[in-house]
């Protein structure tokens, strides 16, 4: 089983991506287009965005590969996956971990990797995207954000290994990693890359933040760490707030009234979490310590929802609800908060965007706005692109916002037959095809990029093992009911890793291939079916990174 990510070294990313948009248009599956003829600019941070809409912290933005590819979509501003003092086995995350119907949920939480290994990951990203741009024309080099998420306490976030990651993002000069890969950078041939504008490559990856805590962490200790990051670490600083603060009944009451009757929760969370009053006192002082330092401070809104794994759709008792059935839910917060600072208080918004309502979020003046639900659904990444446009020629007001556009699009919401709880049909289980392509979605809705047409043949995908983490997400959409990232034919990236799996695959070595064909261990391919080493060597000959 693939649970620990294996992420891939930056000359071998850099160079599929080079190669990938070189000959089919794509980097990581994902078709890459410019969006600098946008009319529309976003301050924020001291840059202008190109575009105001990116991924929200979350499986999206865990890995380089990930953030290119949500870049070559067209997101411009990235949260970035919360990092903490816990990783790995220590989260204890059950798999699978993410399970998507018409709304999601999952029971993941802040990133997998060490604080170490994902200031990597985000150094390798940020330099890749910086010399893609420039070779392929695809944006403007400064006109795109990487926004830090940390958590949960103060304590976590002031431990030695949390503190370097913040210190490593504000500048990653003295970085090993940032020094690899400039000079591996360097080593490679570009078209219009010069060593020039490698060295004129920013290492301040960062100046900004979303605190990220537990449901139930108390205002006093949040107000901590918000000063903290603002008077020690010199961030601009967001503070992601819960929906529980519009309170149970209200909640109870929009669910039920667009069909989410069967969604379980208590009144536990609301009554521990952190309370209107209170989070209107803390931000309020939040902005007079901001505005004292020439920062820029603000709400994230909203969190994920808790509710219970009531029908079996993941291991565990407890799972976070995200997607549109957030919408109302955190719209109603947005009202709330807007309200009480008259329109002052800059709000970041994460709670159900999509299709059919990111243009009217974006029109109150709420921005920057980030998703992760309808990159989970099929069509994946290319949904960014559909989001970006949608907000292309809007022209709202950066420097307040429209509350009464707030209120009216939180109160519509509860008759929004868009949000409403559609039922979809799960097909029943059956024995797939050998490496099934027969469909793009589970190349298309794989966060990390592990499922890959293999080129030269017809409706074969390949999984590749080394980024995939069995978040199960591709079997919760697999129309087939499959289950891909457990029923493919595997890409691992070396004999190792495969010997230490139980799933069919192989491995690619100097003298041919090492192969788990039917349970059986072996370099000899003489007996293997046809199409198994037809698929091999097709695939050998795409070079994938792994």
């Amino acid at each position: 089983m693939s649970i620990e990510m294996k992420p891939i070294p930056f000359r071998a990313l850099l160079d599929q991506a080079l190669k990938e948009y070189r000959f089919k248009g794509t980097m990581f599956g994902v078709p890459a287009t410019s969006i600098i003829v946008f009319r529309n600019y976003a301050p924020l941070f001291g840059k202008t965005l190109n575009s105001p809409v990116g991924p929200a912290a979350g499986p999206h933005t865990q890995l380089a590969q990930n953030l290119i590819a949500a870049y070559v979509a067209g997101g411009r501003f990235f949260e970035l996956k919360t990092v903490q003092k816990l990783w790995g086995d220590q989260l204890g995350i059950q798999r699978p971990c993410i399970y998507v119907r018409d709304e999601a949920y999952n029971t993941e939480w802040s990133t997998e990797l060490s604080p170490e290994q994902a200031a990597a990951e985000y150094i390798k990203a940020w330099i890749a995207i910086k010399l893609l741009l420039k070779e392929f024309r695809l944006g403007e080099p400064d006109a795109f954000v990487f926004n830090m998420s940390v958590g949960y306490d103060l304590e976590g976030i002031k431990s030695p290994s949390v503190d370097a990651f913040i210190e490593t993002m504000k500048d990653a000069s003295s970085s090993p990693v940032w020094k690899e890969c400039i000079a591996a950078a360097k080593d490679m041939i570009f078209d219009v890359v010069d060593e020039d504008y490698i060295d004129s490559i920013s290492p301040h990856i960062s100046n900004n933040v979303t605190i990220s805590t537990m449901h139930g962490c108390p205002p006093e200790q949040i107000q901590a760490i918000a000063e903290y990051m603002m008077r020690e670490k010199g961030l601009h600083t967001y503070v992601k707030c819960n929906p529980t603060l519009i309170g149970y009944e209200k909640a109870r009451e929009l669910l039920d009234g667009l069909g989410y009757t069967d969604v379980e929760f208590g009144r536990e969370h609301f009554e521990h979490d952190m309370q209107l009053p209170d989070a209107i006192k803390m931000i309020g002082h939040l902005l007079e310590v901001a505005e004292s330092l020439d920062l820029r401070f603000g709400v994230k809104l909203t969190n994920t929802f808790p509710v219970k794994i009531a029908h079996g759709e993941m291991p565990g008792t407890d799972m976070y609800m995200s997607g549109k059935a957030l919408f109302p839910l955190s719209m109603h917060t947005a009202a709330l908060l807007s309200e009480a600072f008259e329109g002052c208080l800059p709000i970041s918004y994460s709670g159900g965007a999509d299709m059919e309502n990111i243009d009217k979020i974006y029109s109150t003046g709420i921005y920057p706005i980030t998703v992760a639900t309808i990159l989970l659904k099929p069509q994946g990444y290319k949904n960014l692109r559909k989001l970006v446009e949608k907000c292309a020629n809007i022209k709202p007001d950066f420097y307040g916002i429209d509350t009464a556009r707030v209120r009216d699009l939180a109160e519509r919401s509860t008759a929004d037959d868009h949000l409403r709880r559609k039922p979809r049909k799960i097909a029943a289980g059956q024995t797939p095809p050998f490496a099934c392509g027969r469909c793009t979605t589970c190349v298309d809705v794989c966060p990390n990029r592990a499922n890959y047409f293999v080129d030269t043949l017809e409706k074969k995908v390949i999984h590749l093992d080394g980024p995939c983490n069995d978040c199960g997400n591709c079997a919760s959409l697999c129309p087939f009911g499959f289950k891909p990232y457990a029923d493919k034919f595997v890409l691992y990236p070396d004999v190792e890793t495969l010997k230490q799996s139980e799933r069919d695959g192989f491995a690619i070595t100097d003298s041919g291939y090492f192969v788990r064909y039917a349970g059986t261990l072996g370099t000899d391919t003489g007996s293997l079916p046809a199409e198994v080493t037809e698929l091999m060597d097709a695939v050998r000959a795409m070079h994938l990174a792994t």
